[in-house]
């Protein structure tokens, strides 16, 4: 009888274990400067409401009514948005979770001919604290724009004056030679380092990279979460396990 529970309290600790597995997210290692560079529609605001759309094991999919309050990257978005098929999705590296009641910064895309409706780009949201908000004012050529019917503006703080003196300025590119057609030569300036930078269209400058090594993409993964579940079921049967 003892063994028999024994087997039964393994198998339940292997099964638990390889679902968290297929479900787990790791870090991408992405960061938030080349996150809002290659992110064609940057929004901040609140998730309303989370709803399953697919459930199965290896994705979990979710529909998010989410309220936009500033428009970071993009134009002529509605105050209030569907962000759909956001979760674990096979074939991503990132997830989001987008739990409502909180504010984010999140990355999007247009899927879908409904102008309310958007996709979550394979980059983690950024949930709104005292980093973020300091990221956000280091980070250069971001807008406040407020959205469609909106009575308010509830934007906080970017691309200061302090960390961007030259916003404004453009650097024009005329390139030479048989590449001529392949470069966009309306682009700005991206500083990597004190000694080089690299040329990218629609991108932002950030003055400390110091502060940007300090939050790579997902901040607060899933695989952190797995791990702490497995620990916590492998302490619980161990225990179980010596009083039998």
């Amino acid at each position: 009888m003892i063994t028999m529970i024994r087997m039964i309290l393994i198998f339940f600790l292997i099964f638990s274990i390889e679902i968290n597995g297929m479900r787990r997210c790791i870090n991408t290692g992405v960061f938030f400067l080349d996150t809002i560079a290659r992110s064609p529609i940057v929004v901040y605001g609140k998730s309303l409401g989370k709803r399953i759309n697919v459930e199965t094991d290896t994705e979990i999919l979710f529909n998010i009514t989410f309220r936009v309050d500033c428009i970071f990257k993009g134009q002529n978005i509605e105050n209030r948005i569907e962000i759909i098929e956001t979760g674990i999705k096979e074939g991503r590296i990132a997830c989001q979770r987008l739990d409502p009641g909180k504010f984010y910064v999140v990355f999007l895309e247009k899927c879908a001919t409904n102008m309310n409706i958007y996709c979550s780009l394979d980059f983690q949201e950024r949930l709104v604290g005292d980093l973020t908000l300091e990221l956000l004012e280091r980070t250069c050529h971001l807008k406040r724009i407020p959205p469609l019917n909106s009575s308010s503006n509830k934007c906080p703080n970017v691309s200061i004056a302090k960390y961007c003196p030259n916003d404004d300025i453009n650097l024009k590119i005329k390139p030479k030679g048989i590449f001529y057609d392949f470069i966009n030569t309306n682009m700005k300036s991206l500083f990597n380092n004190d000694n080089q930078f690299h040329r990218q269209s629609n991108i932002t400058i950030v003055k400390d990279q110091s502060l940007i090594n300090q939050y790579e993409d997902n901040p607060r993964s899933y695989a952190c979460l797995s791990t702490l579940n497995s620990v916590w079921i492998i302490s619980l049967v161990l225990n179980t396990l010596m009083f039998i």
